[in-house]
């Protein structure tokens, strides 16, 4: 795809907003750092917080004030991706097909962008998909939707994704997209065929 910033790479780390995201980082650089270059793509909030500079920006409620305003805090050169119509502040605004209505989470956005960029090797750090919260719980107001954080009811669809074959290129780092998609190795990385230990 001519957007995609560096067109031969084919790994992707999708960073999210899960409580764990900083320590999911720390054992991915364990695995992939000096081993393959890849791109980096950070949903909502956790563009704030990434350690390393990032290719990619998605937000799934790009309409919203605060979604908006990070978006427009980014460096030049950071392509901004909107699933919604009419969002400032975007380079790209994706079209929602089939049903209607919202099928998933921001991670599921991140990965159908990701796939449509011709990334093979996806994998997941903060997007345990569980109730542990995310990484800004304690500095939002107690009533704030974002403060406690269940994201189980999501699982439907990340559960389905584990049965399609598209799940070969998706691994995560922590929680429950760990235990459906497997946490990446250094093999798979890069294209070496994995052996199943007895």
């Amino acid at each position: 795809m001519d957007l995609k910033p560096k067109p031969d790479r084919d790994v992707l780390l999708i960073v999210g907003d899960g409580r764990n995201v900083l320590q999911d980082i720390g054992a991915w650089y364990d695995v992939a750092e000096g081993i393959v270059p890849y791109d980096t793509m950070c949903i909502n909030y956790s563009a704030t917080i990434c350690p390393h500079t990032f290719e990619h920006y998605v937000a799934g409620d790009a309409h919203q004030p605060d979604m908006r305003a990070v978006a427009l805090s980014l460096a030049d050169g950071v392509l901004r991706h909107a699933w919604n119509k009419n969002c400032p502040g975007f380079d790209i605004q994706w079209q929602r097909n089939g049903r209607g209505g919202w099928n998933g989470t921001s991670g599921n956005l991140a990965l159908k962008v990701g796939m449509s960029f011709d990334y093979t090797r996806i994998v997941f750090a903060g997007c345990p998909m569980d109730n542990t919260g995310n990484w800004y719980s304690s500095i939002v107001a107690e009533d704030d939707i974002k403060a406690n954080k269940d994201h189980r009811h999501h699982l439907w669809k990340w559960t389905e994704l584990a049965t399609r074959p598209v799940s070969r290129f998706m691994r995560s780092m922590s929680g429950n997209t760990r235990d459906l998609f497997g946490e990446p190795t250094r093999e798979w990385l890069l294209h070496i065929p994995e052996t199943k230990e007895n």
